[in-house]
């Protein structure tokens, strides 16, 4: 019997996903996505600085199996691929409950991981309340910092032009996925332009979307995660743990030669143009 009320009672406590906003910082790799969630974590309604949430990330991947190979093996476990999508639901749900809890119960649960910017639409149909903010940056400037993790990882001064085109189809990859779904997104999405976040004219459009206000003194002061990376983290830079700083803008252009320059605007303007990040 008091087994029978307790599942009752239980049965009428909030869902995991009514009770914080789940909001995502993405973006491609190099493009200012640390920076980016520092500030809306330095926000009244989030939580404090954390690292990239992998873990969760991971989660995303069976989903993308089962829709993938739904005809084939999947609609054999779920009726349709909505019911598919509303089981994940529930999984990523759970997750994030968990995550909310551990990091204070803010009103805004905000996590970061470029690898997730690929994979908005499917998370934005499998958690219908969750809020996506992503950053935008001139190719020039992203794909260059791309080729400077690269050369510090091979101990190389060289990289080859295949290489360099990797890292170009992913930009284009990972925003032309974001371009093709502003529509469906709406009012979901915000884009930010890295210009935007060092120049300060950000904070506004952050807090209209709903973290709150943005305190500049919390920006990498309120932190769960320790913001300072190891000198032998590659991707560390000398303005991680830092302020943003204008320099950082048009830095590629020490680094780019006029042909590097070049084939990076051809294979990335189009998505770029689309962002506003050119």
């Amino acid at each position: 019997m008091l087994k029978r009320l307790f599942l009752r009672q239980a049965s009428k406590s909030p869902l995991p996903e009514s009770r914080f906003i789940p909001m995502f910082v993405a973006g491609a790799p190099r493009s200012g996505t640390t920076i980016l969630h520092a500030i809306v974590c330095a926000a009244e309604k989030t939580n404090g600085y954390i690292t990239e949430c992998s873990y969760f990330t991971a989660f995303m991947h069976p989903l993308l199996v089962g829709l993938n190979t739904f005809d084939v093996h999947t609609k054999h476990y779920f009726a349709t691929r909505e019911a598919l999508i509303r089981n994940h639901s529930d999984i990523l749900n759970n997750e994030l409950s968990k995550i909310w809890v551990k990091t204070g119960r803010p009103e805004v649960l905000a996590l970061k991981d470029p690898m997730l910017t690929p994979l908005i639409p499917h998370l934005a149909e499998s958690l219908p309340r969750a809020k996506f903010v992503v950053s935008v940056r001139d190719p020039r400037a992203t794909i260059s910092s791309r080729i400077e993790v690269a050369k510090r990882e091979t101990r190389d001064n060289e990289l080859a032009d295949d290489q360099v085109r990797q890292f170009c189809d992913e930009y284009v990859h990972m925003y032309g996925t974001v371009a093709n779904h502003l529509p469906t997104l709406g009012d979901r999405i915000l884009t930010v332009d890295y210009r935007d976040v060092v120049h300060g004219t950000a904070f506004d459009k952050l807090t209209a979307f709903g973290v709150g206000k943005i305190d500049n003194n919390r920006i990498w002061a309120n932190t769960i995660a320790d913001p300072d990376r190891p000198p032998s983290d590659v991707w560390a830079t000398d303005l991680h743990g830092k302020m943003p700083s204008v320099a950082s803008i048009d830095r590629y252009r020490e680094h780019l030669d006029s042909r590097t320059e070049k084939m990076i605007l051809d294979i990335c303007g189009p998505v770029a143009r689309a962002l506003g990040a050119l």
